[in-house]
Parts: structure tokens; sequence; C-alpha cells
């Protein structure tokens, strides 16, 4: 169960930096960002720093304010995932099995 809560929880900071990288990539504030999709500004600053897990209608909604689709996000933190599983060494796998 812990490698389960552990893979999520690294998802939701891996799609926080994901958010952060394509906000700033597009150079809008939390507060541009917030106005763009209706989601509150210390929401998405929580998201971004991976204290905070977004709904799948935030996740949305901060896709549309970034002029992205989810899927495309989602496959960035995809890439995101594969490198986490590419840097644990398979005893530090066997360890956490």
């Amino acid at each position: 169960m812990a490698n389960k809560r552990e893979a999520h929880n690294h998802l939701y900071k891996c799609l926080g930096q994901v958010i952060s990288m394509r906000r700033k990539r597009l150079k809008l504030t939390q507060d541009e960002l917030a106005a763009e999709s209706g989601v509150n500004r210390a929401f998405i600053s929580n998201i971004e720093q991976g204290r905070r897990n977004p709904s799948i209608g935030a996740v949305a909604s901060i896709a549309k304010g970034l002029r992205t689709r989810v899927s495309k996000m989602m496959a960035k933190c995809e890439e995101c995932q594969l490198v986490k599983k590419e840097d644990v060494s398979p005893e530090e796998e066997e360890e956490s099995a």
C-alpha cells in the first residue's frame, strides 16, 4: 500500500512541476493563471509545490488556462514517472517491495 501511495504522491509532484513549467513558459504569473483557469491562486501554488492534490476537474480547468490539454499534461507526468523508475536501482526496488 505504501508503494502505491508513494507512486501517487510522486505523480502529483510531477503534475505540479508540469503546471509550473508550462505556466512559466507562457510567462504567466500564478495570479494570471488563476484568472484564466478559475482556480484559486493559493491552490495553484500548493499544487505546484506538491502540497495539494487536484481533482480531475481542477486539472482540466488549469489545462484550459495553460492553453493545453489534460492528456498532454499527463503525458509529461508519465515521462517524469519513467525517469523516477529509472533512477531507482534494482536493489532499491527489491527493498521497497
